[in-house]
């Protein structure tokens, strides 16, 4: 291969690792609010739960009624001004894209680069049209809200970012390449 094809593959093969990272971080933020959503619909039934039985069974003195109610009361309103089921979907089809974009890097890393019918400029054409969609991806993604960072943050973030991150040998995998 050739100067120009050799940094067109470097370039795409580090704009395809970014890309695949964003999309792991996508689906992994996805989780989280999704997780996060049903533990506040558990806490939720179990506080309506523990409402009902004081009512019928009085398991609890009734002067500690209102501690559930406004547990509820404050859950419903963080939800609803969160929407985190929306969240959720939202980085669930950011992520999708990006995956989608992702597979598009690496079908030109494994079959435009290599390809002995397509001149230099050809190459480059298809290159800087993936760039371009990569771009206007980035500019409609999903902005993560101060929840996921400080899930981060008290996950660690060395810990996601383990569970993310591409390996080397998932980049040269990305272009065919042993190492």
């Amino acid at each position: 291969m050739d100067g120009i094809r050799d940094k067109i593959r470097h370039r795409a093969e580090n704009k395809a690792d970014s890309i695949c990272y964003t999309y792991k971080q996508h689906f992994a933020a996805a989780n989280f609010y999704r997780a996060l959503s049903r533990i506040l619909d558990a806490v939720m039934f179990a506080a309506a739960s523990l409402i009902l039985a004081t009512n019928f069974w009085g398991v609890m003195p009734n002067r500690y009624i209102a501690i559930p109610a406004l547990l509820i009361a404050g859950i419903t309103g963080y939800r609803r001004g969160t929407n985190l089921e929306d969240r959720a979907e939202e980085f669930r089809r950011s992520a999708r894209r990006y995956h989608a974009l992702f597979d598009e890097y690496r079908d030109f890393l494994a079959i435009t680069v290599v390809s002995e019918d397509l001149n230099d400029e050809e190459v480059m054409a298809k290159f800087d049209r993936l760039s371009e969609d990569r771009r206007q991806l980035n500019q409609t993604t999903p902005d993560a809200n101060g929840v996921w960072y400080r899930y981060i943050k008290w996950k660690g973030e060395d810990k996601i970012r383990e569970e993310i991150t591409t390996t080397t040998e998932t980049r040269e995998a990305l272009s065919g390449r042993k190492g």
